[in-house]
């Protein structure tokens, strides 16, 4: 494809800021899920939305020599490879591809699902791809409603504006700001086990962590922007405010679910 559908499209050269970020914010949070659900010596881990690798590189470290991790993306220029030969990189649009075949001992998605009109779709194929007892993870953002933090900050009022803005335009690019809060029922209507879910905001002052991701996304989206009525003195003031270390901000809500197929 010579343009993703997808808003954020790995070929912006943003993109290597973004998954920067992400890792940095949310690693922590989707590993702390991953390792209470068990990643063993030997395992079959598929990871959907690849990224820079980061999550793929800890799992296979955690299958070791005999097991196999397979991460796959619409586009993987991003991606660092840490040499483990369990490890394989496979660049995949996973609406229009084949899922690779497992049978895997876990699935893991982050921050795809929501942004994929074929959302529904694509998870049941992916749940078809479980070995039994094998669990699926999904993670995606709760972007259905602005929730905002410190809002007695002196540029509230301008996060909440440009938060509004990027969500619409996520949802005309065939989002779907509601998807990670129905997760959860998503995964038992589907017959999965031992189902669950949670959800984490991540919070970090300007220059750190998500308000890296923040400026990433308003600097490859500023066309966008600008499209919906943004002024450019006001994109311009939102990409300062973020490098100030007296800016606070909060992720929106990271709703990860999972599930495990009945052994």
């Amino acid at each position: 494809m010579s343009e993703s559908p997808y808003l954020m499209s790995n070929a912006h050269p943003e993109a290597a800021a973004r998954f920067d970020g992400l890792e940095r914010t949310l690693d922590p949070v989707s590993i702390g899920h991953l390792s209470r659900l068990g990643v063993s010596p030997g395992g079959r881990c598929l990871e959907i939305g690849a990224g820079g690798g980061s999550i793929a590189g800890w799992l296979a470290s955690r299958v070791g020599p005999s097991g196999h991790v397979m991460a796959v993306d619409l586009d993987t220029r991003w991606f660092h490879h840490d040499g483990s030969p369990q490890l394989e990189v496979r660049q995949l649009d996973v609406v229009s591809g084949p899922i690779p075949d497992g049978p895997w001992d876990l699935i893991h998605e982050r921050l795809v699902l929501q942004h994929v009109p074929a959302r529904l779709d694509v998870l049941d194929r992916l749940i078809a791809r479980l070995a039994p007892g094998g669990w699926l993870v999904v993670e995606d953002f709760d972007t259905a409603e602005v929730r905002t933090t410190d809002r007695a900050g002196p540029d509230h009022d301008l996060i909440v504006r440009m938060a509004t803005a990027f969500n619409r335009l996520l949802a005309e690019r065939g989002g779907a700001n509601d998807f990670a809060a129905g997760a959860w029922r998503h995964l038992r209507e589907r017959g999965l086990v031992e189902t669950g879910a949670s959800g984490h905001v991540v919070f970090d002052s300007g220059g750190t962590g998500f308000t890296q991701v923040m400026a990433a996304n308003a600097r490859q989206v500023r066309d966008g922007l600008l499209g919906l009525g943004m002024a450019a003195g006001d994109i311009d003031r939102f990409l300062e405010v973020l490098t100030n270390p007296d800016t606070i901000v909060g992720t929106s809500v990271l709703i990860t679910a999972w599930g495990r197929l009945a052994p």
